[in-house]
């Protein structure tokens, strides 16, 4: 893979193909079965030699056969028994050895998983309505928020089981639904940013039939997706933003508690690596979470409760469900500052945490001995 930003894909290879008898076995002939060379260049550039890769909504298993070629190890889940029964014949005629098929639910089966390089995968889409292979497929889902909450929950599960420093690529394309748009890519962009570092993409290109396109008509022959690349490291925040931040934020509501590597960080620690946000301990008080909110806002935060948007009149349904929210401001000029507002700990309370809590520069932190949050 070069430095494009983008990917060609003309024809598949014939050997490479989920063989005909194989298809034929699915009732549904195989119709969601991908590329093999779609997969190939990115296992190349972003799995190292003899790491292991995972594609946990693996099909017919295309990604393990890619893998195989490429000389690298690989594990597909598959929810569908029969279809990674499939999988399986279909890396043992190969002699793909090293590539193995479970078959189950994603998010239960991810605690089974060893340490992986690269998740490598194309989401099942939103709006196909295949209800004959069963409700339980997330192509299925009825509404797109249950597909959105389904998709956020794979990818938290997976993310204990990514190397530090491994990759996470995921196949994406928006949708044309009926008559209504759907930012499908964009949308799984913004829930691997909750859980990951965003760091490029790629478009794929296929070579599907050219028509003309009548004046003022916008439906296109959907002849791309995205290669949306994330990576399990830790985000760099600017740490004299976040005291300038905290400072200003203390001015009006003097007493957060300020935990976590953050607060090491002010004590002088020596720490494995730089605070990749900000810890804060705060009351659980309704009235006083939507005036933090609203303040955060007027200084030019982003708000997300689990990766989604969240504004200060939705709080009181949000604190229902969560205990945090975060705060995130990238200036212009390439500071960013990420601020986790927390009002319920497992580990310790807040007016434990209080009680607990030195100044320091005008500000309420734990002592460095506590606040192991990170």
């Amino acid at each position: 893979m070069d430095n494009n930003s983008w990917l060609l894909l003309q024809e598949q290879e014939a050997g490479y193909r989920l063989p005909p008898d194989l298809a034929a076995r699915d009732p549904f002939g195989a119709r969601d079965c991908g590329w093999v060379e779609q997969m190939r260049p990115f296992i190349r550039q972003f799995c190292p030699e003899g790491g292991l890769l995972l594609d946990p909504f693996c099909g017919f298993g295309t990604t393990l056969m890619a893998a195989h070629l490429e000389g690298r190890r690989g594990i597909g889940v598959e929810l569908e028994p029969a279809r990674a029964g499939i999988a399986q014949e279909r890396m043992s005629r190969a002699g793909a050895a090293r590539q193995a098929v479970l078959a189950g639910d994603i998010v239960k089966t991810a605690a089974q998983l060893p340490p992986v390089d690269l998740v490598l995968t194309n989401i099942p889409y939103f709006g196909c309505r295949w209800p004959e292979e069963g409700g339980a497929q997330l192509y299925n889902s009825t509404t797109y928020a249950t597909f959105l909450e389904q998709i956020y929950l794979v990818f938290k599960a997976l993310k204990p089981f990514v190397r530090e420093g491994g990759y996470v690529i995921v196949m994406a394309e928006n949708l044309r639904i009926g008559q209504h748009f759907v930012p499908m890519a964009w949308d799984v962009a913004r829930i691997l940013s909750e859980r990951y570092d965003l760091v490029d993409e790629r478009i794929l290109l296929y070579q599907r039939t050219r028509q003309p396109l009548p004046a003022l008509q916008v439906q296109s022959n959907r002849a791309h997706e995205y290669a949306l690349i994330a990576r399990k490291q830790a985000r760099t925040i600017d740490l004299q933003e976040s005291l300038g931040c905290l400072r200003a934020l203390a001015a009006t509501f003097p007493d957060f508690v300020v935990y976590g590597s953050y607060a090491r960080w002010l004590h002088g620690e020596a720490l494995e690596r730089l605070p990749s946000d900000v810890d804060l301990l705060v009351p659980d008080d309704i009235e006083q979470l939507q005036k933090l909110v609203r303040w955060f806002e007027a200084q030019g935060f982003q708000i997300a409760r689990w990766g989604a948007p969240l504004v200060s009149r939705a709080v009181p349904l949000a604190a229902n469900a969560a205990h945090y929210f975060r705060a995130h401001r990238l200036r212009a000029s390439g500071e960013l500052c990420v601020i986790d507002v927390c009002f319920e700990d497992a580990q310790i309370s807040y007016p434990a945490a209080l009680s607990q809590a030195t100044a320091l520069g005008g500000i309420k932190v734990m002592p460095s001995t506590r606040g192991t949050h990170s």
